[in-house]
C-alpha cells in the first residue's frame, strides 16, 4: 500500500487537479483549521502569505489527516473493498459486494407520497429513528433561501427527517453535516449521501491512526489528531449510500435551464427525478419533461473522475436505476442485510426478486461497468489500481 498521503498532495493532486468531489470531509476533519469549505473547495486560510499548498502543521510536526479521508487520494473506493468486508463476500461482481439485491418500496403511504422511488431510505430512518437504532441521521435538506437546492443537515427527529424525503441532482454536501454531531450529543448517525461521500466516511472508520505518532509532536498533538480523524467515523453507525453517476449544478441546470429557458419557476418544483430523461414535477401536478442529454450538460465535471456508480462501500445501496416507484436495494454488509430483514418481518416494506426487475438489472450492470471505465488516471496512479475490480 502506498504511503499516506499528504496535505500537498491533496491540495495539487486532487484540488489543483481537477477531481475534488466538494464532499468537505477534508474540511470536517481538518484539527488545527488550516483549510475552510470556500465555494465548494478546500482552502488554505492559516496563512494568507502562504501558497495554496502549504500546511505549518504537516511540514512541521506532521499531520494529514485532511488527505487520509479525501476520496480521491489512495486509498482510492475500488481499493477499500476488501479491508472493508474482509472474508465477508458472498458475491462481488460489476456493482461490487453484496449479499442479496432486490427490489423494495415502503408500505406507508406518507412516506410513498413523499417519496423519490419507493421511499426505502426514507422509511429506513425513520423505523432506525423509532428503535433507536439512531439518534440522529446526515441528510440534505430542502435550503429555504434556494429553492430546488439541498442543504446539509444532521437531523435528531423523524419529523425532521420527514423534510429531506427525495432527491435534486445537485450535489450537497452531506459530511458536513457531521460537524453538529458532538454539539447536539448525537452518537449514532446513519449516514446517507452518494458515492463519493460515503467513502470518506469509510475512509474515517477503516485508517489507520498509528501514523500520526511520529516522535515529532506531544502527546496533546496525537490525541487531538486521531479524534479529529477518528471521532466521526466512530459515530457512523449505519451508512446508505445513494446510486449516482453524476449530479448536475444549480446554477446551470436549475436557474438557467429549468427556471430561465423552460420558465418553471424553481419554487413551484414538488420533485425531480430522472428515468433515461429528466422528470420535473410541479407542485400544480404538471409534468415537464426534458432531454437527458440537454441536463448532461449541465453535470459537474468533478463528477467524471468517480468510478463507483453503486455506492460499494455502504452497508446499503439504494436507487431507482430502471424502475419507478420501486428502490432498487443492495444489501452489502451482515449489518445492512440484518437491519432490512427486521423492516420486511414488521410490514415495512414490500419486496420483490430482481428476476421481475430484468431491465433493471441491466441498466445497473451498464452504468456500474461504464463508470468504473471513464475514470481517469489521476496523479501517482496505474490503471491496474484504479479500475481493479
Amino acid at each position: 500500500m502506498p504511503p499516506n498521503p499528504s496535505f500537498k498532495a491533496m491540495m495539487n493532486e486532487v484540488v489543483a487537479y481537477g477531481s475534488c468531489c466538494e464532499c468537505g470531509s477534508c474540511v470536517l476533519v481538518c484539527p488545527h483549521n488550516v483549510i475552510a469549505y470556500v465555494d465548494g473547495k478546500p482552502k488554505q486560510v492559516a496563512k494568507a502569505s502562504a501558497a495554496f499548498d502549504y500546511c505549518g502543521i504537516s511540514e512541521g510536526i506532521g499531520c494529514d489527516v485532511c488527505a487520509q479521508v479525501c476520496p480521491r487520494l489512495n486509498p482510492r473506493e475500488f481499493e477499500l473493498a476488501d479491508l472493508l468486508y474482509g472474508s465477508a463476500q458472498p458475491y462481488r461482481g460489476a456493482f461490487g459486494v453484496y449479499r442479496r439485491i432486490v427490489a423494495a418500496r415502503a408500505v406507508a403511504p406518507e412516506i410513498r407520497e413523499r417519496a423519490q422511488d419507493g421511499g426505502v431510505v426514507t422509511a429506513m430512518l425513520r423505523w432506525a429513528f423509532e428503535r433507536g437504532v439512531i439518534d440522529g441521521a446526515a441528510v440534505s435538506v430542502a435550503d429555504p433561501a434556494r429553492p430546488a437546492q439541498p442543504m446539509p443537515k444532521l437531523v435528531t427527529s423523524v419529523d425532521e427527517l420527514m423534510t429531506s424525503a427525495g432527491s435534486w441532482y445537485t450535489y450537497c454536501p452531506n459530511n458536513l453535516a457531521l460537524a453538529d454531531a458532538d454539539r447536539l450529543g448525537v452518537e449514532k448517525i446513519a449516514f446517507v449521501g452518494v458515492p463519493c461521500q460515503v467513502t470518506p466516511v469509510r475512509k474515517m472508520q477503516l485508517v489507520d491512526a498509528s501514523y500520526l505518532v511520529n516522535g515529532r509532536k506531544k502527546e496533546k498533538h496525537v490525541e487531538r489528531q486521531s479524534k479529529f480523524l477518528k471521532g466521526y467515523g466512530t459515530r457512523v453507525a449505519l451508512t446508505i449510500g445513494l446510486l449516482c453517476t453524476e449530479v448536475f449544478t444549480y446554477d446551470g441546470l436549475m436557474v438557467e435551464k429549468i427556471e430561465k429557458d423552460l420558465g418553471v419557476p424553481l419554487a413551484e418544483i414538488r420533485k425531480f427525478n430522472v428515468k433515461g430523461k429528466v422528470l420535473i414535477y410541479k407542485k400544480d401536478g404538471a409534468l415537464v419533461e426534458m432531454k437527458l442529454k440537454t441536463a448532461q450538460e449541465y453535470a459537474r465535471p468533478e463528477c467524471h473522475h468517480c468510478g463507483d456508480f453503486s455506492a460499494e462501500l455502504a452497508d446499503i445501496s439504494c436507487g431507482g436505476v430502471g424502475a419507478m416507484d420501486w428502490t432498487i436495494t443492495i444489501l452489502r454488509t451482515a449489518r445492512g442485510e440484518e437491519i432490512f430483514d427486521r423492516m420486511v418481518a414488521e410490514g415495512i416494506f414490500e419486496v420483490r426478486p430482481m428476476d421481475e426487475f430484468e431491465n433493471s438489472m441491466k441498466v445497473l450492470l451498464r452504468l456500474s461497468n461504464r463508470q468504473r471505465a471513464r475514470v481517469p488516471i489521476p496523479p501517482g496512479y496505474d490503471a491496474s489500481r484504479v479500475r481493479a475490480v
